[in-house]
């Protein structure tokens, strides 16, 4: 039997959902960083929709069909959890590729079955955190010795101690490093708490002649708040350059001493000296390249103000040390990561000294608390059977590492506020973020936030979007979340795919998380062994990123759709025969440029999905826009939801003639349905494609006039017409009737 998501859905309200499904309080995207992050709620309503009957073929009335309708509607904007009742036949949900757990979270609501994971050991520990470890201890009390002898729901009681015993690292890192970050004197005798520091690159002038140590500004405007505006001046001295705060605008001669829009090109403010990019290149090479404290950024009742900074601002900053700083080297990637170019080779060169000492501190002090929650829990009644989180355990000691997970997940959060590769917003007067996009780029005037102070992404606000992220958990003890490779996992009996394939070369998710993997590792190596074995990633990721592939692209291609084949290859065997499974992916303007092009030599990125999808022995039953973005915005691609399942036996073949005319006669009537739930106009042509290709894999082959077996794009060239062909005249129809 047809289930709904394979006849019509309110795809209009699903995109609205998805659009809407942004890192709100509580979210659990806020856990951590993840470069994709599938919508919660739609995809909630989709999986409902997957497994639920069609009405009309299970016999309802069209009023019931409605009212069926508006209930997914309902659940698309996390209005209710969906109305599956506990059934043993349900498929297990599997999602190979889990990122940071969304998918999984969407199906824990409906009370299935998950089995999920991902290669990546970040994505895995992120889908742990958000859809497994919360299920061993679901209800549990909070154990902290300030703990309220009350009823705890769900993950309130983790959440609980989670921010007990974040505070508790915290002020013992402050007790710590408290010297690194002194407070700033003014010149009233006045002492105040430093918001942010703005650093800038130097470099000794290429000018043999000059040897000025150099600025490498992008901009000396520290701030441009009407009212409130500050600039840096710098002044030569000899062979050194200090710098003059200024109050009020900067004239816009001053603003930078950067040449050009392109490239490492600077202007030395000694001589008037232009920098090639293989000047400062070269410097870096020969870590040549140097950090200078530019101003320092205070806050009171007024307003924040810049100061030059003082020794003591100065000592405390380059003193702070870390004889333990991260292992692992930078990817050789210059899309993704141009530091390496300058001479910052390792994760380490990404940070200041006093960044390093930070976040070794926080990342050790999060090891020991863990021993010290063990001995709280047990103190607080909870069983010392000794089984670690790994082992499955849900005892004091794993209560104590699971803790630690989500004080690791504060740490690697911070990370992200806490790099020499954080920009300062002179507008709003913010920290921004290491990963403003999917890279790591090179940066010449960076911010260094206050950890314990209350800039954007201080240690405060990291704790607290974790313990509003946990609180909301939910602890569904059918989902078991595992390291694994999709090429070769066996797949449960009866399960349908539930995931969002990476897209080609899209997102670097192995080389971009080492970002993150490095500080993990080092507070979770001992919880996790197993997924933190490595110094880095694995970089087997199903991906056709070139560099993977020394540079081939064709390679990396190849090997990309290999691997998509074989996975759907082991998940045939044992896919659901009565559910259809759900593939997320990219779907963009070079794929309607394909379907409407009869001369298409190669097979568009989604076409080859189709394409790979049939060749394994699945029906295309339907295809879904789902929107994350406002449609007609800059984002030139969008999610689709390929609804496929097994074949049916019966299935027979068909003559192109015998096809087409099946499309002119079947397609209409489905279209008039599936357009009357709500669907948005530039959405139409693609849900249309979806329902033709339900009618063409239907066909065990379709056979060309010449003998030859139809192939997919020319299937698809011929949906594509008779989609637009009624699009057409049902527009001709509607002016009609508004005329």
């Amino acid at each position: 039997m047809r289930k709904m998501i394979e006849t019509a859905l309110p795809l209009a309200a699903l995109n609205s959902s998805a659009i809407a499904d942004k890192a709100k309080k509580g979210h659990p995207g806020n856990m951590h960083l993840w470069w994709n992050r599938s919508p919660i709620d739609s995809s909630t309503a989709l999986l409902e929709a997957a497994i639920k009957d069609d009405p009309v073929e299970a016999g309802l009335s069209e009023a019931d069909r409605k009212r069926l309708i508006d209930e997914l509607t309902q659940v698309s904007f996390g209005e209710d959890n969906g109305h599956l009742s506990a059934n043993t036949s349900y498929p297990t949900v599997c999602d190979p590729f889990s990122g940071f757990g969304g998918l999984t979270i969407a199906a824990q609501r409906l009370g299935l079955n998950v089995d999920a994971g991902d290669l990546n050991s970040v994505a895995t520990l992120l889908t742990k955190a958000s859809a497994e470890i919360p299920a061993g201890f679901v209800d549990s009390k909070a154990i902290n010795p300030q703990a309220e002898n009350k009823m705890y729901f769900g993950a309130e009681g983790l959440a609980t101690d989670v921010a007990y015993y974040g505070k508790q690292v915290k002020e013992k890192a402050f007790k710590q490093l408290s010297d690194s970050y002194p407070q700033v004197q003014t010149s009233k005798e006045e002492r105040f708490t430093a918001y942010s520091w703005i650093w800038v690159r130097t470099m000794k002038c290429p000018n043999p002649a000059c040897g000025c140590q150099m600025p490498m500004a992008t901009s000396y405007v520290l701030s441009r708040t009407k009212g409130h505006e500050y600039w840096a001046e710098p002044m030569v001295s000899g062979k050194q350059v200090k710098f003059q705060i200024h109050q009020g605008v900067c004239p816009k001669d001053k603003e930078t001493n950067k040449h050009g829009s392109n490239g490492a090109k600077f202007i030395c403010p000694a001589c008037g000296q232009i920098t090639k990019d293989d000047d400062v290149k070269r410097a870096g090479q020969a870590h040549e390249l140097h950090l200078q404290l530019m101003s320092v950024c205070v806050q009171n009742k007024q307003g924040r103000f810049y100061l030059n900074p003082d020794e003591e601002q100065i000592n405390a900053a380059n003193r702070a040390m870390s004889e333990d700083a991260p292992v692992g080297a930078l990817p050789n990637n210059t899309r993704w990561f141009s530091p390496p170019g300058f001479g910052m080779k390792d994760y380490a060169d990404l940070y200041t000294s006093r960044q390093l000492l930070l976040m070794t501190t926080l990342c050790d002090l999060v090891s020991r608390e863990m021993a010290q929650i063990t001995k709280d829990a047990v103190a607080a009644g909870m069983s010392n059977d000794g089984r670690s989180l790994s082992d499955g355990g849900t005892g004091a000691l794993a209560y104590g590492q699971a803790i630690g997970v989500y004080l690791a997940l504060v740490i690697g959060k911070l990370a992200n506020f806490q790099s020499s590769i954080c920009t300062w917003d002179n507008r709003n007067g913010n920290v921004r973020a290491t990963f403003t996009r999917q890279a790591i780029p090179m940066t010449w005037v960076f911010a260094e936030g206050n950890p314990f102070s209350t800039p954007t992404g201080n240690y405060d606000t990291m704790l607290q979007n974790v313990v509003d992220s946990v609180a909301r958990l939910r602890a569904h003890s059918g989902t078991s979340v595992a390291q694994r490779n999709a090429r070769t996992m066996k797949f449960p009996e009866n399960a349908i795919l539930f995931t969002e394939l990476p897209y080609y070369d899209n997102v670097g998710y192995a080389d971009l998380s080492d970002y993150f993997y490095v500080w993990l590792r080092r507070c979770l190596k001992d919880v996790y062994p197993d997924l933190f074995e490595k110094v880095v990633t694995s970089k087997e990721e199903l991906s056709s990123i070139p560099e993977h592939y020394d540079g081939d692209t064709s390679k990396g291609i190849n090997e990309y759709r290999v691997g998509i084949r074989k996975m759907l290859e082991h998940f045939y065997e044992n896919a659901s025969s009565n559910y259809p499974s759900i593939l997320f992916f990219e779907y963009g303007k070079q794929d309607d440029k394909a379907f409407s092009q009869s001369n298409e030599s190669e097979l568009s990125p989604f076409e080859d999905l189709l394409n790979s999808l049939i060749q394994t022995g699945f029906s295309v039953t339907g295809i879904c826009p789902i929107r994350t973005e406002k449609a007609n915005t800059k984002f030139e691609t969008f999610r689709v939801a390929v609804v496929f399942r097994k074949k049916a036996d019966s299935q027979q073949g068909a003559t192109r003639r015998g096809f087409i005319n099946m499309l002119k006669r079947e397609l209409p009537p489905m279209l008039d349905t599936a357009y009357s739930f709500n669907v948005n106009d530039e959405d139409k042509l693609v849900a249309g494609l979806g329902l033709g290709m339900q009618l063409f894999t239907e066909y065990n082959k379709v056979i060309n006039a010449d003998g030859s077996e139809m192939k997919i794009h020319d299937a698809l060239l011929i949906i594509w017409q008779e989609v637009m062909d009624y699009l057409n005249a049902h527009a001709v129809i509607a002016d009609m009737e508004e005329a």
